[in-house]
């Protein structure tokens, strides 16, 4: 057949060199031979006859000679194969046109019988509009340069590209693992026991124990949509690469498809810098956030610290003042008050009067009105109830939202962990691109290879405050969520880095298997979320804790909008300690009168009546029972 065209090929350049009074119909005739100008068919025998390690022996009936196979299982083709002139090339040659039977012809008409030659790619591409493909036969990093076209023979682009058979995987059967780690929900194997490990034993070298968890129920939705396309055969990794990575089980995994004993991994991998440069990935599952976990704020709550909130709306300097305000309004009260003494012991008393009373006036936001006070008197405790009025003004102003207040101002960035030195618990796949991202933190990575409960680990050993976990694999671990509940943990919404997760996979693979996962989610409904909810509606799988921190915002608001008897631990507390101490006093006072005999004249009457009694005297001298009764029941007489 090929020979046939060749002849009238032959014909028709006779025919045209005969024909010179009609050019048009030369010129046209010249395209569907040669090609298009701009694009025209080139002599590739030379790039062909020197691929050496190609070389086979063509049969025919003159005798053998040379050709080249076009692929490692043939066919066995002329060295001028798809050289100089516009032929179906492909129609003798192809093993899938010498397949077709007679009912698909219409296949035949549209591929086999399709007319094309190798072009120069770089000429069309700028000097025509014809549509170029390299070939399937030499692909990149064959080393050979061969490019063809079909619509400078006359093909519509459309037409070819619509008649490219789906070719995609080809119905290979993938061998897939997981990594040596079990990651509930994602993948896992399940022990003798039926519990699941966090770290599996031999069951993981077991091929005849199945793998479950989402990302297998998502692969096996793939295989079915893809109608035979490909196949999954589960195995497991290889004992080597784990030695090799050892706390590493999904860099273990990566390197069994690196050196050629699987074809795919399935399971949340991470997509990093290190591991693009050894392997393809298909496209991005998921994307992972790593955030910020941390205390939960505001839980913690200690006396000591309801305590401080009580003197936080004043700095230090105000209190300081507030005292020296009152003791030196209580120094004035005494050198204005109209009682005069000769002993100094009676002024230090009434100082020690004065003080109690002005902070008495000071706590209660107001001053008592003594109408036969002196002037000095009046104009001091006018200055002191303005000096009052402000600074309660103030006080109570900014008291209740000291109050209502977090303990202490928690760390929810991960700006504010790197100001304040802070280590954080990380994964150590993920070290380049944290120190990267980050190259002022303190980051501490667990090497135990216990992926994510490795940093609990830490946490629990006091290597670290906070953590810089993966959502995607934390939040459908309940195992691991629980081991936060226990720690009061929560995860923020501020973002460490963001990570792409996919499954490692060979590079000839890689387009075909993401042509299927870009189908099962636009046309079927496949996707991770989708298969995480079923699962857990399945398991009936919820947390035992609300671990977001912004999902606990309105109640965080609510719960301390009020305020509670512990928010008032320390002005209680400081009534009760002054209560105590005056029932004292009054005991001591009573007990001390009790004492008195007739004829004591001793000091426990003078320190009782100058220090203890409810009122104060300028005229008591404490040296008689009677002189000591007198004062005792003259109240008015001695007041100040």
């Amino acid at each position: 057949h090929i020979e046939s065209e060749k002849i009238m090929v032959a014909s028709s350049e006779n025919s045209i060199a005969r024909d010179q009074s009609t050019s048009s119909h030369a010129n046209a005739t010249n395209k569907i031979i040669h090609g298009e100008i701009g694009c025209q068919c080139i002599n590739a025998t030379d790039i062909l006859s020197s691929l050496t390690d190609r070389s086979c022996t063509i049969t025919t009936s003159s005798g053998q000679h040379n050709g080249i196979l076009l692929t490692v299982n043939g066919p066995c083709v002329e060295y001028d194969y798809g050289s100089n002139v516009c032929l179906p090339h492909d129609m003798m040659v192809d093993p899938y046109c010498g397949q077709i039977s007679s009912s698909s012809s219409n296949i035949i008409s549209e591929r086999c019988n399709r007319r094309w030659c190798y072009v120069n790619a770089m000429e069309c591409m700028g000097a025509s509009s014809e549509r170029v493909y390299r070939s399937n036969n030499f692909p990149a990093g064959s080393g050979v340069e061969l490019y063809y076209s079909s619509s400078t023979c006359g093909f519509s682009a459309s037409d070819l590209e619509d008649s490219q058979p789906q070719q995609n995987l080809g119905g290979e059967s993938l061998k897939a693992i997981t990594a040596a780690f079990n990651i509930v929900p994602w993948n896992y194997k399940r022990n003798s026991n039926g519990d699941i490990p966090v770290v599996p034993g031999e069951e993981y070298y077991n091929n005849t124990i199945p793998y479950e968890g989402v990302h297998i129920d998502y692969v096996k939705s793939l295989q079915q949509i893809s109608n035979g396309d490909f196949d999954l055969d589960f195995v497991h990794g290889s004992r080597a690469s784990l030695r090799i990575y050892q706390g590493a089980p999904g860099n273990a995994a990566v390197q069994d498809v690196v050196d050629g004993l699987v074809d795919i991994v399935i399971g949340p991998i991470w997509i990093t810098g290190d591991r693009l440069k050894r392997t393809s990935f298909s496209m991005p599952i998921q994307y992972d956030r790593t955030v910020l976990v941390i205390p939960r704020p505001g839980i913690r709550r200690s006396y000591a610290e309801e305590t401080s909130k009580v003197l936080d709306p004043f700095t230090m300097g105000v209190w300081l003042l507030l005292v020296g305000m009152i003791a030196v309004t209580a120094v004035l009260s005494v050198w204005f008050s109209k009682k005069r003494s000769k002993e100094s012991s009676v002024y230090g008393r009434l100082a020690v009067d004065e003080f109690l009373q002005k902070g008495t006036f000071f706590c209660s936001g107001g001053v008592k009105q003594d109408e036969t006070s002196s002037l000095p008197r009046k104009l001091l405790m006018f200055g002191f109830a303005f000096f009052i009025l402000i600074v309660l003004s103030a006080y109570v102003a900014n008291l209740a939202a000291f109050l209502t207040r977090s303990n202490s101002s928690p760390v929810t960035t991960i700006e504010d962990v790197i100001a304040r030195q802070m280590n954080i618990c990380a994964h150590p796949v993920l070290a380049d691109d944290l120190k990267l991202t980050h190259p002022k933190a303190n980051f501490v990575f667990n090497q135990e290879g216990k992926e994510l409960y490795g940093l609990v680990d830490d946490y629990d050993a006091g290597k670290c405050e906070v953590m810089a976990v993966g959502t995607m694999d934390s939040l459908g671990d309940l195992n691991l969520i629980d081991l936060f509940c226990e720690r009061d943990l929560v995860f923020t919404d501020s973002l460490v880095m963001e990570n792409p997760v996919g499954f490692p996979i060979r590079s000839d693979l890689a387009t075909g298997f993401s042509y299927w996962m870009y189908q099962g989610e636009k046309y079927h409904d496949i996707d991770i979320q989708t298969l995480q909810e079923e699962y857990n509606e399945e398991f009936q799988r919820q947390p035992s804790c609300d671990v977001l921190l912004s999902g606990q915002s309105s109640d965080e608001n609510s719960e301390y909008a009020k305020i509670d008897v512990a928010n008032l631990f320390f002005p209680l507390m400081f009534f009760l300690v002054c209560a105590a101490v005056g029932a004292l006093l009054q005991l001591y006072y009573r007990w001390a009168v009790k004492q008195i005999e007739p004829e004591s004249q001793g000091p426990p009457i003078v320190w009782a009546s100058h220090l203890l009694g409810s009122h104060s005297t300028l005229n008591l001298k404490g040296k008689s029972r009677k002189k000591f009764k007198r004062y005792s029941t003259r109240r008015e007489e001695d007041e100040y």
